[in-house]
């Protein structure tokens, strides 16, 4: 435009002026008007955008001071311990069947009840058991009749023993009796004997009468005579003796006869009576007890149904809930040091739930299974737990912790402090210019809310809690109080979100871990 207006210029101080149309003037002057106000607002414009650009990074400026929390790094004795994934299971558990057939006439409780041991819970039509056992009683009765029987037998053949036994001692007596009269007749026919051949040889020699001969050989042949009739006695005693220890034998063998039948009849007894015993039992049957102390499933048949002995289907389950165990298992490399601290005493287990990590049920360790499972290289671990408040279901999955020892003096931050980066996890130390570090952390444990610290911030230092998710090493921070962050509880979801999906979550074990050691 200026070079225009030199030409203009020069024209006209050439040229001879001319006469002007009063039209283009006018043309030209608001055109010079309409340049001069475009240049106006475009200076204007420019210089607006230079103040709005340095209003915005002064704001950028301020706004760079963070509000965050901040914690202590700290030391305190925490436990050491295995965490690993249990399943409830019951210390025992009994199928109830049936043991006699008949009619369920009464159930005497209601399906998920709890149950003691002894508790009467069915009962059966037992009619035909009783009638079975007065069948029993009867035939026990006649039986034991036979029994008395035989004894009264046994007593009346053991008086004909007695009898004949003392016979045979009469008879022995008169044996000797006569045996004695033959000894004596004996002497006096030998003495008769030797008077008649005295008196003989006196007859020979005249010196006595024929008649006082004839007189001593008779009365030596009379004792003679007497002396055989004497040895007859003695056969005859001796015949009525043996036939007295016959009698006394044969009696004998009577007694044992009766001896023998009673001790059959006795044992017809002992079968009989066995008989009633079996009849009572299987009366018994008629009613079910509760074995064991537990909780009753449901029920699987209802009243009026008729049962069968031994059915392969049980009527109902009882668990044992009170105690209860839990079951889990940890890697074969922690078997040394369960080990190890067994030896000072019982082992202290926890459990918790999946939907609730701040309450737990306390047990004991009471079992170590004797194999290693060799396709998971982990080996079964039982705890027994009262389970008085009835937390604890067979089946039911938990989260269980065993203790083993403490360590003093650990290096402890909270949880939320850790972060997840793409290098590992991290903390931000607070330093004394209100600024942070990214300081990277080794975490072996998380017990209770606080990361157990292996390597990284030392005891003392101050770390930011809340608020991570705004900063970065050097960043410019300002710690403010709970009251006066209005969005506290976002960021510190938003900052457990992160650090949950970088595979690790409050109260489980660190990616270095291995799924073992707390």
């Amino acid at each position: 435009m200026n070079h225009d207006i030199s030409n203009d210029l020069t024209e006209n101080s050439i040229k001879p002026e001319l006469p002007r149309s009063p039209k283009k003037k006018k043309i030209r002057l608001v055109l010079l008007g309409v340049i001069l106000l475009a240049g106006l607002g475009f200076l204007g414009i420019y210089t607006g955008a230079a103040k709005s650009d340095k209003a915005e990074k002064s704001g950028r400026n301020k706004q760079q001071v963070t509000p965050v929390t901040v914690a202590m790094v700290t030391q305190k004795t925490v436990p050491i311990q295995l965490q690993a994934i249990g399943n409830v299971q019951s210390g025992s558990t009994v199928a109830i069947t049936p043991q006699a057939s008949g009619r369920i006439i009464g159930v005497y409780f209601k399906k998920g009840q709890d149950v003691k041991k002894g508790q009467l819970l069915f009962t059966l039509d037992d009619r035909s058991q009783a009638a079975a056992i007065q069948q029993a009683q009867g035939i026990v009765a006649k039986d034991q009749a036979s029994v008395q029987q035989a004894r009264d037998t046994l007593t009346r053949d053991l008086g004909q023993v007695d009898q004949a036994r003392a016979t045979l001692v009469k008879d022995q007596a008169l044996v000797r009796q006569a045996q004695a009269t033959l000894a004596k007749d004996q002497a006096q026919a030998q003495f008769a004997q030797g008077q008649s051949d005295r008196y003989s040889a006196l007859y020979k020699k005249g010196a006595i009468s024929l008649d006082q001969a004839q007189q001593y050989v008779s009365n030596s042949k009379s004792a003679t005579a007497t002396l055989q009739a004497d040895r007859e006695a003695i056969a005859n005693a001796e015949a009525v003796l043996k036939s007295d220890r016959v009698a006394l034998t044969n009696a004998g063998a009577v007694v044992k006869g009766d001896q023998a039948a009673i001790a059959n009849a006795q044992a017809v007894v002992v079968s009989d009576q066995g008989a009633l015993d079996n009849s009572k039992v299987q009366l018994s049957y008629a009613k079910i007890y509760a074995p064991i102390d537990g909780r009753a499933g449901n029920i699987l048949v209802t009243l009026g149904n008729v049962v069968q002995a031994n059915s392969t289907t049980p009527l109902v389950t009882i668990s044992q809930i009170r105690p209860i165990q839990v079951a889990f298992s940890i890697p074969e490399t922690n078997l040394p040091q369960v080990q190890k601290y067994m030896q000072n005493g019982k082992l202290k287990v926890d459990v918790t739930f999946p939907n609730d990590q701040t309450h737990s049920v306390p047990g004991t360790l009471t079992f170590v299974n004797n194999t290693v499972d060799n396709t998971t290289g982990t080996i079964q671990l039982i705890g027994d737990f009262d389970n008085t408040q009835g937390h604890l279901f067979p089946g039911q999955f938990v989260n269980a912790t065993l203790t083993l020892t403490e360590q003093p003096n650990a290096t402890v931050v909270p949880s939320q402090a850790v972060q997840n980066g793409p290098d590992g996890q991290f903390v931000f130390v607070v330093k004394p210019d209100m600024t942070v570090e990214n300081v990277p952390v080794t975490v072996s444990s998380t017990i209770n809310g606080l990361d157990v610290v292996e390597k990284g911030p030392q005891p003392g230092d101050k770390i930011v809690t809340d608020g991570q998710a705004n900063l970065v090493s050097g960043s410019k921070i300002r710690v403010k109080t709970a009251g006066n962050n209005p969005n506290a509880g976002e960021n510190s979801s938003k900052s457990r979100r992160e650090r949950g999906a970088g595979g690790r979550e409050q109260g489980g074990e660190s990616p270095k871990s291995g799924g073992g050691e707390s």
